[in-house]
């Protein structure tokens, strides 16, 4: 024994004092007060910092579809075909040559008088040039054989066809040329090629449009010169008619290529490239006449679409009513002038929607006794689309001028209501039948399963085909359609919770113990299988907004112009992801953004939603209860 213990051997009784004697002693109290099971779930659920992230942009998201379509100053419902297919425009980022309002345009037509002799290049036709973005004007050239005046130089090929070689292939200009003798006429044909054993061209000329007489037979390539009226032998002006064919013994299949044919009377005239594609085929069935190895200028640039949109647009059968009505609504600012340039027209103060008038047309009587006319006039279309400045569209617009960001959130919200709907009426129906299959088992189980495998055997277009002939296309019948056997995933993933928690120990406890069948369903078994129940029905929703843009596409759902009432409080427009997403791909070419856009927000709702259901399952599960 130590010293230590040693000291304590002969303690007494009296060594011994009683503390705290004479005072109350009390369990201490609680300060925490008790948490309830979904308040727990909740304190769970914000522990994920990714999940709550998630969350709040899901509920962005929605937030937006319900709002931005109200508070929107940009027209999303009538069509303006001035505004259509402008691509998206958004600040900030335009400044970084992204999403600036341009578009691209490839193989357009240049204007050859444009051409800058510094830099070469040719400004395309039809295009403003003050819109142009000069920086990314390319010009590039292509082969052409269209009969084009745009399509310069080449060669012009006369086959004969081989299927009729007694006749001859013969070209003759449609028009004709004046010949004066004081200029002694020469006409000159350039020929590339002359392919064919003893192939042999003849040049004809006529006085009279009906009898032609050869003045030449060439039988090589190069340029041959001939003196017409040596070979007429006469001395008088003449108007003169001019053919090319191919003679009588070309064997088949020869060609004559030619570069050029002129006439030289003082002054030239040639006929070349386009000129001389013009020259009509006689006889079709003789042989071909093509162009070859044409050439054609083409530009590449970037053009500023806002700029041309709300620009100075021309209108001209421009109502006299809409007229009066556009004056008297700017009546402060629309103060009219004379056009010192054209008498017929008159100019109009800065400010006001329309800039002049170039032109009325003659008023006619109506059947009401009044008269009506037209006017030719030019519009700021700025100032008369009742913009102060040229707007920013952020998705851009569609093929109507509608705005596309207001579209594609009101397209969101009706998705997500067809959604909603679908999934309750599925999570409803596809809970209570699986807990009663699941519960029960045995036979039970057994019918309801087979029931269940009839139904969801039945193909889909089956089920299509039998709603639109009862119920016709529309809303009711999407609905009924994603509804029909939607609810099949839902009743086997309870069916499934159930019967890996109805043997558990805590529900035979209870069982014992006298609770009823919803007691055991609802209390005990269901809760602990909500969280994967919850998972799958969450998911559900995205799912259904993928299968209405599918059946929307078909034409069997929803579409553009339809609109249905919600519980007879508010309507819906019939403008949906699926039919935004169907209209986009048949333009992803040339405007991918019709596209990009409700691909994007879906895609975001698809991952938002799993997250959020993901979040739901970890926070519904009775077994974390507790846990950090």
């Amino acid at each position: 024994m130590n010293e230590d213990m040693k000291k304590y051997e002969n303690l007494r009784k009296e060594d011994f004092d009683f503390m705290q004697r004479d005072e109350k002693i009390y369990d201490k109290r609680l300060e925490t007060k008790p948490i309830g099971y979904f308040k727990d779930a909740m304190i769970r659920f914000r522990k994920n910092k990714t999940n709550v992230v998630a969350s709040i942009i899901l509920l962005t998201l929605i937030i937006f579809s319900i709002f931005i379509p109200i508070i929107t100053t940009k027209d999303y419902e009538s069509i303006d075909t001035q505004l259509a297919h402008l691509p998206p425009k958004i600040p900030l980022l335009e400044n970084l040559g992204i999403a600036d309002g341009t578009r691209k345009y490839e193989a357009q037509t240049v204007d050859r008088t444009t051409i800058d002799p510094e830099t070469g290049l040719g400004l395309p036709e039809g295009f403003d040039p003050e819109l142009i973005i000069m920086e990314s004007l390319e010009n590039n050239t292509v082969f052409c054989t269209d009969v084009s005046d745009k399509c310069v130089g080449g060669q012009n090929v006369l086959t004969l066809s081989k299927a009729t070689a007694s006749t001859q292939a013969t070209i003759a200009n449609l028009g004709g040329i004046f010949l004066v003798n004081a200029f002694e006429p020469v006409i000159s044909i350039d020929i590339e090629e002359l392919t064919g054993v003893n192939a042999a061209a003849e040049v004809l000329i006529s006085t009279d449009s009906v009898n032609y007489v050869p003045i030449a037979t060439i039988t090589s390539s190069g340029t041959t010169d001939i003196t017409v009226y040596d070979e007429l032998e006469i001395t008088t002006d003449v108007f003169t008619q001019i053919k090319v064919r191919l003679t009588a013994d070309t064997p088949d299949g020869a060609k004559l290529s030619i570069n050029s044919l002129s006439v030289e009377n003082g002054e030239t005239t040639t006929y070349s490239g386009y000129e001389l594609a013009l020259w009509r085929l006689e006889d079709t069935n003789a042989g071909t006449y093509a162009r070859s190895n044409g050439e054609i200028l083409q530009a590449t640039f970037d053009y500023d679409e806002y700029g041309a949109a709300f620009g100075l647009l021309t209108r001209n059968a421009f109502s006299a009513e809409d007229y009066y009505d556009i004056i008297e609504e700017n009546s402060d600012v629309c103060t009219q002038m004379d056009d010192p340039d054209n008498p017929d027209g008159w100019l109009f103060t800065e400010g006001c929607p329309i800039v002049k008038v170039n032109s009325m047309s003659e008023p006619t009587p109506g059947p009401d006794g009044k008269e009506y006319f037209t006017l030719s006039l030019v519009l700021d279309y700025q100032i008369y689309s009742g913009y102060d400045e040229i707007p920013h569209f952020f998705f851009g617009t569609d093929s109507g001028g509608k705005d596309y960001f207001a579209l594609v959130w009101l397209g969101l919200r009706t998705s997500l209501f067809i959604g909603l709907i679908v999934a309750s009426i599925n999570i409803s129906i596809g809970i209570v039948y699986g807990s009663i299959e699941g519960y029960y088992g045995g036979k039970v189980d057994l019918l309801m399963e087979r029931f269940g495998e009839v139904i969801g055997r039945i193909p889909f277009l089956v089920w299509l085909a039998l709603f639109v002939i009862i119920l016709g296309p529309g809303v009711l019948t999407l609905i009924v359609l994603l509804t029909v056997t939607g609810w099949l995933g839902v009743a086997s993933t309870t069916r499934t919770q159930f019967y890996r928690y109805k043997g558990r120990e805590y529900v035979l406890a209870s069982r014992t113990m006298g609770a009823k069948d919803s007691r055991l369903i609802f209390r005990h078994i269901l809760p602990n299988g909500i969280g994967t129940i919850i998972t799958a029905s969450i998911l559900m929703i995205p799912g259904v907004i993928f299968a209405e843009s599918t059946i929307s596409y078909l034409g069997y759902g929803i579409g553009r112009g339809q609109s249905f009432e919600i519980f007879g409080l508010f309507d819906l427009s019939g403008v949906s992801i699926g039919v935004l997403l169907a209209e986009g791909r048949n333009q992803l070419v040339n405007k991918p953004y019709l596209t990009f856009f409700p691909a994007l927000i879906i895609s975001i709702l698809m991952i938002t939603f799993n997250m959020f259901g993901n979040a739901l399952r970890d926070a519904f599960n009775p077994s974390l209860r507790g846990s950090e």
